[in-house]
C-alpha cells in the first residue's frame, strides 16, 4: 500500500459529498472554528497523520500559475504530485483562516478531484 492510499481511500465519501450544501458538513459552528461530521474529521486526521504538507504551498502554487480557486480547478486534471500536495495543503490551511473553507472545497468537488488525481498519479508510479 502506498503512503497516499490513506488519503484517497476517502474518495468515495468526497465523491458523494460533492454538491452538498457546505453547511451540511458542519456539526457545530463556533466563532473561529467549525466542527465537522465524522467522515470529514477522519480525512483531516489521516491527512495530518500522513504529514504530507507543503509548507511552501503559496510558492509552489505561484510557480504553477495558480492563485485562484478557478485556476486550482483547471490545474487539478494535469497536476503532478508536487502541485497536488500544494493544492491539498491550501485547502486544509484555508480552514485556519475561514471556518468552513474545507466544506466549501468538499461541496464544489475539488477535494474529490484532487484525491482522484492523486490516486491516478500514484498508480502510474
Amino acid at each position: 500500500m502506498t503512503r497516499w492510499r490513506k488519503l484517497y481511500q476517502h474518495l468515495p465519501y468526497f465523491e458523494q459529498a460533492a454538491e452538498r450544501n457546505p453547511e451540511s458538513f458542519i456539526t457545530e459552528e463556533l466563532l473561529f472554528h467549525a466542527e465537522y461530521e465524522q467522515d470529514l474529521n477522519e480525512f483531516l486526521r489521516d491527512y495530518h497523520d500522513l504529514d504530507w504538507t507543503d509548507t511552501r504551498y503559496p510558492n509552489t502554487l505561484e510557480a504553477a500559475g495558480i492563485s485562484t480557486a478557478e485556476q486550482m480547478a483547471v490545474a487539478i486534471p494535469i497536476a503532478d504530485m508536487k502541485v497536488l500536495k500544494a493544492l491539498l495543503t491550501r485547502m486544509v490551511r484555508e480552514e485556519r483562516f475561514a471556518a468552513g473553507a474545507l466544506a466549501q472545497y468538499a461541496s464544489n468537488g475539488m477535494v474529490a478531484d484532487v484525491l482522484c488525481r492523486l490516486k491516478e498519479t500514484d498508480t502510474l508510479r
